[in-house]
């Protein structure tokens, strides 16, 4: 994706935007690594003993369905695997620095609203992944990860581009017609714009970025492109079930034909849609941590 003039502006007229704290980044690129033991990722999370409480309440949860209680880091990582620690340690990282300001006023963008979105994303992206029948290589894992943080690039631009992303905010609702086509119209760049630029500083895997970058245009992607047709179609579905941001928001284009390219029929997707509730609610634990 070709970054704007527009965008290119305004970033440098930033000089706050977050950087990725060493935990998440030391997490990632361990994990990648086959030296990589269950101890070495417990020891690079237990350095943060808040964070490390944390990760544990969420292991806990009802989303990850332990029979037992998983009372220490290394225990954790051996039972849940290193792909869920570092989803966990990501999404609280990254939670921690976009926190729900409930003072913002900006009622067009609720961030309370926001984050059970993406989360909602993440769960249906996770119970889609096991229902496809074609051949993709899918990790369930990534699939949850990629969904939960796929709008990263809004909360940035109400955080730190606020009276521009309020203006986009205001057409979308007053036109109704989705996010980044009014921020396109609007700025000349958009929320897939702004996650591009700023994962790139964070050196995200492409398995996340990729779905964070197209998730609007699928057909653009070049890299994980079922990650990034899944996070379009459970992006759409969150719609569907009432799950989305604020007012006059409106679902991504091309999820309902992106369904068939997943080769998901109407009767699995039912099925879907009648257990978000149940699944969505187990998953509560991650907006406690906001």
């Amino acid at each position: 994706m070709q970054r704007s003039e527009a965008l290119q502006e305004r970033i440098r007229e930033i000089t706050t935007l977050p950087t990725l704290p060493q935990v998440a980044t030391r997490l990632m690129h361990a994990v990648n690594s086959p030296e990589t033991s269950a101890a070495d990722v417990a020891a690079i999370v237990g350095r943060d003993m808040s964070l490390a409480a944390r990760v544990l309440r969420l292991a806990n949860s009802a989303f990850y369905g332990m029979p037992r209680t998983i009372t220490n880091l290394t225990n954790a990582v051996v039972i849940l695997g290193t792909k869920v620690i570092n989803t966990l340690v990501l999404t609280v990282t990254v939670f921690d620095m976009f926190p729900d300001d409930k003072s913002n006023g900006n009622r067009l963008f609720d961030r309370s609203a926001f984050w059970r979105h993406c989360l909602g994303c993440g769960v249906l992206a996770k119970m889609l992944s096991t229902r496809i029948h074609r051949n993709m290589i899918l990790d369930v894992e990534e699939a949850f990860c990629a969904g939960l943080l796929h709008d990263i690039g809004k909360v940035v631009m109400e955080q730190y581009l606020h009276e521009d992303f309020r203006a986009a905010l205001k057409y979308g609702a007053e036109n109704n017609v989705s996010s980044v086509r009014a921020e396109h119209e609007v700025l000349g760049f958009t929320h897939c714009d702004v996650a591009d630029w700023l994962t790139e500083q964070w050196e995200l895997p492409l398995v996340l970025r990729s779905p964070m970058i197209y998730h609007h245009n699928p057909a653009e992607a070049s890299d994980y492109k079922d990650t990034v047709v899944l996070c379009n179609v459970a992006d759409g579905l969150c719609y569907t079930a009432g799950i989305n941001i604020g007012v006059g928001a409106a679902p991504p284009s091309g999820y309902k034909e992106n369904l068939v390219c997943l080769g998901i029929d109407d009767s699995a997707v039912d099925k879907v849609i009648d257990q978000f509730p149940a699944e969505l609610e187990k998953a509560s634990a991650f907006l406690e941590m906001n």
